[in-house]
C-alpha cells in the first residue's frame, strides 16, 4: 500500500508539470510522426515511456531496447484516419555489453486526393478530376545501453520525408533521445525523451498562386515556406504494484509537452497473468478543445517468444483507432 501512495504522489507530481497548458500559436508539419505506433503503449493510453522494454519501445523513448533481452523485432500496423495506411518496424540487435542497436521504419500513405484548381475566382477552387496521393515516412537507426546498473540511455537518428503527389516533396534529418533511470525504490523508474528534434522541412521548387490585382486575376509565383517538425518532450514514471510470479500490476503515468498542441497528462495500467495474458487500459488527459484521444485498452497474448498485442483507442468526435502488432524476440 505505501508503495501505491508514493506512485500516486509521483503521479500528481507529473500531473502538475503538464497542466501547465497554454495556447500554442505555432503549427508544424509533418503529423505523421504523432501517430502512436506500439498498441502495448497506446493501450496504457500512451503511458509508457517508463514502462518502454518491448521490442516497439524504440518508437516512444529510445532508451527502451536497452531493456530487451536478445535479438527482438517488431511489426505494427495502424488503422488510422482518414483511411491512411500506418505501418511500422523495429528491429533490435544485441552487441553484448557495447548495448543494442535498432533499425526503424514507418510511414503514412493517403491517396485518392482530389487536385483542385482555381480559373476565375479565388474563393472558388474547382476539381480537375485528377487524383494524387500523399506518403510520407521515416527511417532511422539508434543506439541504447544501461551505463550503470540503473541508467539507461539511448538515441536514434532518422531522416524524415514527405511527398505531395508529383508536386513536391520535403525531407529533414532529426533525432530521439531517452532515458531511463531505476530509482532504487522497489520497481519504481523514471525515464524522460525527447522526440523529432531536428532542422525545418522545406519542400523542393515553386508553386503559383492566383491573385487579385484590381480587376483582373494573375498567377503569381512562390517559394514553398518552410514548416517545423512536432517535437515533444515526455516524462514519466512507472512502478509494480503486484509483483509476483503468476501476476503482474503495473502503473504508470506520463506527461507530454508538444510544440503543437496542448500539454496532456496519462494514466495508465497493464495487469499480466502468468505472462501469457495482458489486459492493458489507460486515460489520456488533455484540453477538450486539443482533440487528442483519451481512452484506450488493449490485450495481449505471449506464446513463446512471440507476442501479440492490440489496442483501441477513443478518438472522440473522429472515428476510433485501432492497431495490431507483432514482437518476436530471438
Amino acid at each position: 500500500m505505501k508503495s501505491i501512495k508514493y506512485f500516486v504522489l509521483l503521479g500528481i507530481m507529473i500531473s502538475g508539470l503538464g497542466a501547465q497548458t497554454f495556447t500554442k500559436v505555432a503549427t508544424a508539419g509533418a503529423k505523421f510522426l504523432n501517430i502512436g505506433l506500439s498498441p502495448r503503449a497506446m493501450g496504457m493510453g500512451e503511458a509508457y515511456v517508463a514502462v518502454a522494454n518491448d521490442p516497439s519501445a524504440v518508437f516512444w523513448n529510445p532508451a527502451g531496447p536497452a531493456n530487451i533481452k536478445g535479438d527482438a523485432v517488431f511489426i505494427g500496423y495502424t488503422n488510422w484516419i482518414p483511411n491512411m495506411v500506418t505501418p511500422a518496424v523495429a528491429y533490435t540487435k544485441d552487441i553484448g555489453l557495447m548495448g543494442k542497436i535498432t533499425a526503424v521504419i514507418s510511414g503514412t500513405n493517403i491517396g485518392g486526393m482530389k487536385e483542385a484548381v482555381i480559373d476565375d475566382d479565388p474563393n472558388t477552387p474547382e476539381l480537375t478530376g485528377n487524383e494524387f496521393a500523399y506518403s510520407a515516412g521515416q527511417v532511422g537507426v539508434g543506439y541504447a545501453r544501461y551505463y550503470t546498473d540503473k541508467f539507461a540511455a539511448g538515441v536514434v537518428a532518422k531522416l524524415v520525408f514527405e511527398r505531395y503527389g508529383s508536386y513536391t516533396s520535403a525531407s529533414s534529418f532529426a533525432i530521439d533521445a531517452g532515458t531511463y533511470f531505476w530509482t532504487g525504490y522497489k520497481t519504481l523508474r523514471i525515464a524522460m525523451t525527447l522526440q523529432n528534434l531536428g532542422a525545418d522541412m522545406k519542400p523542393h521548387g515553386t508553386y503559383l498562386q492566383t491573385v487579385m490585382q484590381g480587376s483582373d486575376l494573375v498567377q503569381l509565383e512562390y517559394d514553398y515556406r518552410s514548416y517545423p517538425l512536432p517535437m515533444a518532450f515526455k516524462i514519466g514514471a512507472a512502478m509494480e504494484a503486484i509483483d509476483r510470479p503468476d501476476m503482474r500490476l503495473t502503473l504508470s503515468v506520463e506527461a507530454l509537452h508538444p510544440t503543437d498542441n496542448s500539454e496532456t497528462v496519462s494514466l495508465g495500467a497493464e495487469f499480466a497473468y502468468n505472462n501469457m495474458i495482458y489486459l492493458r487500459t489507460g486515460y489520456r488527459f488533455a484540453d477538450p478543445t486539443s482533440y487528442v484521444c483519451g481512452l484506450g485498452a488493449g490485450v495481449g497474448v505471449k506464446l513463446g517468444k512471440l507476442d501479440v498485442d492490440y489496442s483501441f483507442s477513443d478518438m472522440g468526435y473522429l472515428p476510433d483507432v485501432h492497431r495490431i502488432g507483432i514482437s518476436y524476440n530471438f
